[in-house]
């Protein structure tokens, strides 16, 4: 109906994120399974390391062996995001984790730096903040930077899923897009906001510690990496293929044009008659003075170029008569 209301963006979020829950669950279920055994590796680690207690660069490990099976949960999730309903989410997963294992093997790598580093920096100007005011400009932009290297990493998995690029092209679209599309990348952090602030809130008045790990191991066996991934991949997604649509298509009109060109230089060189293009002109419009007018990436008299098209014409009818 003409006069149905447009839908806002948050309700075909919500209307695909339940629609497929399903598809969700599944994902997630799929992800926990190597989760289990790098969380048990690296725990074991960190006891025999530091005879109990926990080291967070430790820890943090979990994320490079982790990464290439997250490959699969941006499959999965991209789909569902874009209006993909009949996704196959067990073929969909392990096809992405079988073709992308050592691109995300390296991008694991790269988010384990960055995380290491930002908490780190993070944590040391907090403590420092009472030894001045300046520790708070510190903090500032080391929060800042974290925030677009987040912004950096939400495009990352995602670009290298969807097209095939150079590693290079893909970390530097990824991060001019953290800058550029900056519009959409807070409205993927407020979501990732809702869905954390629902999650603190379920275990926030727990006061049993093996509570608290059972709830926080199911919400992570469930929920949480498919959720958190869908809800920043739906509102990133349509301006990513957007831009990189427009580069392509840019890319694309340099080489024909280039091309042509090449060409024409090789007619010229060879002596045979360069036949002139005339699609790009509105013969109508044309008026037999000297004003200019851009045609073939060159300004050219208007009375030149209509005198042009009229012998072109007439070569054209010579045939015919």
């Amino acid at each position: 109906m003409d006069n149905e209301r447009k839908r806002l963006k948050f309700e075909v979020l919500l209307e695909r994120y339940f629609t497929n829950f399903h598809r969700i669950l599944l994902t997630n279920l799929l992800f926990a399974v190597p989760s289990a055994v790098i969380f048990a590796a690296i725990y074991f680690l960190n006891i025999s390391l530091f005879h109990g207690a926990v080291s967070l660069p430790v820890a943090l490990l979990s994320i490079i062996p982790l990464y290439p099976f997250y490959a699969g949960v941006v499959m999965v999730c991209r789909n569902i995001a874009r209006g993909e309903g009949d996704t196959p989410v067990v073929r969909s997963f392990l096809t992405a984790v079988k073709e992308n294992f050592l691109p995300f093997l390296l991008h694991g790598v790269l988010v384990y730096v960055i995380t290491v580093l930002s908490v780190l920096s993070i944590s040391l100007y907090i403590s420092l903040i009472p030894s001045g005011w300046f520790f708070y400009v510190l903090l500032f932009f080391s929060i800042l930077v974290a925030l677009f290297l987040l912004y950096t990493a939400f495009y990352v998995p995602l670009m290298n899923i969807t097209y095939d690029l150079p590693l290079k092209h893909v970390y530097k679209n990824s991060f001019l897009m953290s800058f550029g599309e900056f519009k959409n990348n807070i409205f993927a952090t407020i979501a990732l906001a809702v869905v954390f602030g629902i999650c603190f809130t379920v275990t926030a008045f727990l006061r049993s510690e093996t509570a608290l790990v059972i709830i926080l191991a199911a919400m992570w066996a469930l929920l949480i990496p498919a959720t958190f991934t869908f809800m920043y991949v739906f509102f990133i997604y349509d301006g990513m293929t957007a831009i990189i649509r427009d580069k392509e298509e840019l890319s694309r009109e340099l080489s024909d044009s280039i091309e042509k060109s090449i060409a024409q230089r090789r007619d010229r060189q060879s002596g045979q008659p360069v036949e002139e293009d005339f699609s790009d002109i509105d013969v109508d419009s044309l008026k037999d003075t000297d004003d200019y007018i851009f045609h073939n990436g060159r300004m050219v008299k208007q009375s030149t170029l209509l005198k042009m098209i009229r012998e072109r014409q007439q070569q054209e009818d010579k045939p015919a008569e």
